[in-house]
């Protein structure tokens, strides 16, 4: 004999998981949306390097405080900062995007980035010879 309550309470179940879902979702947008481009470069940067770094940390190890991980994901995104050019700029020029008189393209480097725009306000001289 087949018990439809179980039917009933799985389909309930899912329901309400399928609406928690899109509800999260949202929420998500919502943020993203609220933030102005300079906010949002930054959250992508930092989230993105936190997640390679994340990645690459040795399963079993212990995982640093926070501090230290900051510390580790702003580092690294100084060390790459054509690929996180929001974060590495910072410090270099203030004004970056709007005010930035240095602004430099970006090409996309599918998947890893969509490409944009960096500051070049802290480019070594010889590099651009």
């Amino acid at each position: 004999m087949t018990n439809y309550r179980e039917s009933q309470v799985d389909a309930a179940l899912d329901d309400y998981f399928a609406k928690r879902q899109a509800a999260r979702a949202e929420r998500v947008r919502a943020f993203l949306d609220s933030l102005n481009p300079r906010e949002r470069a930054l959250m992508q940067d930092a989230a993105v390097m936190g997640y390679v770094r994340g990645s690459m940390h040795p399963r079993g190890e212990e995982i640093p405080l926070n501090a230290d991980i900051l510390a580790d994901v702003v580092n690294a995104c100084f060390a790459q900062p054509d690929l996180y050019p929001a974060v590495a700029t910072i410090e270099r020029c203030p004004g970056f995007p709007e005010n930035c008189p240095n602004l430099r393209a970006v090409p996309a480097d599918p998947p890893r980035h969509g490409g944009g725009v960096r500051c070049g306000c802290a480019d070594d001289e010889e590099s651009e010879r």
